[in-house]
């Protein structure tokens, strides 16, 4: 019984870290990011900037949540799209979300795309100064 108390709350810890890196990640690009309160909505926070909302689910083992990124997108809102965070996906998984209309993206892109955009922030930054 500790055995799988302990899966979840590691999985939990790690669903908290992607939730941190992928709200600091859109956070940087200027996005309004909103934490999800209401549990019935299934992803865990909102982005949005200018006339695009983002819906992100963190899904750091993508092949279990499969049912419920099914009945999630059943909820996305017309002027939303899903996103879905993870480890890693197949070629087949890519091929599917572009079939069911949500982006799915590996957490290290998503990390790639954060460190770039503090790398040219800062080249701004360091240029403004000069």
């Amino acid at each position: 019984m500790n055995f799988t108390l302990g899966i979840k709350v590691s999985t939990k810890k790690q669903i908290d870290k992607y939730i941190t890196t992928c709200t600091t990640t859109f956070k940087m690009f200027d996005h309004d990011v909103i934490i999800s309160k209401n549990k019935a909505n299934l992803w865990h926070f909102s982005a949005k900037r200018n006339d695009k909302k983002y819906l992100v689910y963190c899904a750091p083992n993508l092949s279990k949540v499969k049912s419920i990124i099914k009945i999630a997108l059943k909820k996305v809102p017309a002027d939303s799209k899903l996103v879905v965070i993870c480890n890693t996906f197949t070629n087949e998984e890519k091929q599917l979300a572009e079939e069911s209309n949500y982006a799915l993206v590996d957490i290290h892109t998503l990390q790639k795309y954060g460190t770039e955009m503090i790398e040219a922030k800062s080249n701004d930054e360091t240029s403004l100064a000069a």
